[in-house]
């Protein structure tokens, strides 16, 4: 799948059928609490998934940011993926979404980024975050398509503090008991790694997955991984 890189689309609206899409997911937890799981992504606790398709409202914690324009990526309800322009502040889009795994600002009324939190909401839940100043979500959340396998080819970590930490790469497929498996486990202590996968590993359709990391102290955590997809 690396040979020829002519073909690969991101998975941010790729044309219809795209044989071969790459997703690189990255995000940051900039409080992880001492003891516990925490998704690593803008909300520092466990990610919560929407349970029910619906469409995307964007909110701010200032209201100086209403008026400006969000674009959310996800899967509708059929798990095919979609994206949608929307109004900071104003109603919720047109579009269904059965899950949301990035977002970023296209127009900003206060310059040239957020100055509040945004949330995106569906189904009355917090589904992606952008946090002040950063004009998109770093959440290491996403969930494969349907007709499309995933290989996870690596994993980068990096550590705020010279901390215990243990990171889980996880995931759950929808059609198949819907239940949280462990599929790698990284320990840290402090600075940065990355794991490489000579032989990926294989995440079916429809399978939702992210990093969670647990720490001795109260820490930070940037975290990232890349995919390769291929219709099938």
């Amino acid at each position: 799948m690396s040979d020829n890189f002519q073909n690969i689309f991101t998975t941010n609206n790729p044309p219809s059928g795209a044989s071969r899409l790459a997703e690189h997911k990255f995000g940051y937890n900039p409080s992880l609490a001492t003891g516990q799981w925490e998704t690593v992504w803008d909300g520092s606790n466990i990610y919560t998934y929407a349970s029910t398709p619906g469409p995307a409202t964007v909110t701010s914690s200032d209201s100086d940011d209403n008026g400006g324009t969000v674009q959310v990526f996800g899967l509708d309800e059929n798990y095919d993926t979609v994206s949608e322009i929307i109004t900071i502040g104003g109603s919720a889009g047109t579009q269904t979404f059965s899950r949301v795994y990035r977002a970023r600002m296209v127009t900003a009324n206060t310059g040239d980024v957020n100055v509040g939190d945004i949330s995106v909401t569906v189904d009355s839940v917090q589904v992606a975050k952008i946090r002040i100043g950063y004009g998109q979500t770093l959440m290491t959340v996403f969930t494969t398509p349907r007709n499309y396998r995933g290989f996870l080819v690596q994993i980068d970590l990096g550590s705020q503090k010279d901390a215990e930490h243990e990171v889980r790469f996880i995931t759950r497929e929808i059609n198949n008991g819907n239940t949280w498996n462990t599929r790698t486990l990284i320990t840290l202590r402090g600075g940065f790694m990355e794991k490489g996968f000579s032989a990926p590993i294989l995440i079916l359709p429809k399978t939702d997955m992210e990093i969670q990391a647990y720490a001795s102290n109260t820490s930070a955590m940037s975290a990232s991984f890349e995919l390769f997809l291929q219709r099938i």
